[in-house]
């Protein structure tokens, strides 16, 4: 078994086209029921692709069925009968959402100065608002709902943007951090979070301490743990299995 590297077209998504072979490799009995896929750093390099393009179409076969991931074992072939629906669900899911990579991007480039913003302009009630969104989303996160932890993040940010007093900056932020509660990035964060159940008190952790460094109005320390908290989103997203 072995992938054929990427003839890349500009109307279509890399991810789109490496799921296009997977689902290929199933229909044409390269891979069945049961069979384990290559590793992704495999599958990458035969490619001649990045990791995150490879994570993004094995996540959304894994969002309708086709494909699953063990924990501590590796993603594995879950059906090779009844494709047709469930290969169009697959690519719709692809083609309609943008790549998380690009987004979270986008918001760290904006968002280290909403929060320098944010500390600036808050009033005493916009700190309780973070405070209290920040609480809501921290239970989540403890009871090991990893999925509503994920959407809480919206409310959380956006309460944080809201501080600065700039309808804009709100706006462009909304728009960005509903793109984050898209189907394929609430699954990627949902399979790193329970591969190993430990790595959600490292987020915990983190945003804890984005919201004291907001509370004490430390704009140094805002940055510093925001910073942390994005390179730990893209471990999320593209962490290394394998």
């Amino acid at each position: 078994m072995e992938f054929q590297r990427l003839d890349q077209t500009r109307f279509r998504s890399k991810s789109s086209i490496i799921a296009d072979q997977i689902l290929q490799m199933i229909r044409n009995g390269e891979l069945n029921a049961g069979e384990k896929l290559p590793s992704e750093r495999i599958i990458a390099e035969q490619l001649g692709v990045s990791r995150p393009s490879v994570r993004e179409a094995i996540s959304a076969l894994q969002i309708v069925g086709i494909l699953e991931t063990r924990p501590g074992d590796g993603t594995y072939v879950s059906r090779s009968s009844a494709m047709d629906e469930l290969t169009q669900q697959a690519m719709a899911v692809l083609e309609q959402s943008d790549s998380p990579y690009e987004i979270l991007q986008a918001r760290k480039a904006l968002e280290i100065g909403v929060i320098r913003l944010a500390i600036e302009m808050a009033s005493d009630d916009d700190l309780l608002k973070i405070k209290e969104a920040w609480s809501v989303k921290y239970e989540k996160g403890k009871t090991r709902d990893y999925e509503a932890y994920s959407m809480r993040g919206k409310g959380f940010h956006l309460s944080i943007a809201k501080a600065t007093k700039n309808r804009l900056i709100e706006n462009i932020m909304e728009k960005l951090l509903g793109a984050m509660n898209q189907p394929l990035w609430v699954n990627m964060r949902r399979v790193y979070y329970e591969t190993d159940d430990s790595r959600i008190e490292e987020m915990l952790k983190v945003h804890d301490d984005i919201v004291t460094a907001v509370l004490e109005r430390n704009v140094e320390k805002a940055i510093q743990a925001l910073e942390v908290d994005f390179d730990n989103v893209l471990k999320q997203l593209y962490y290394q299995n394998d």
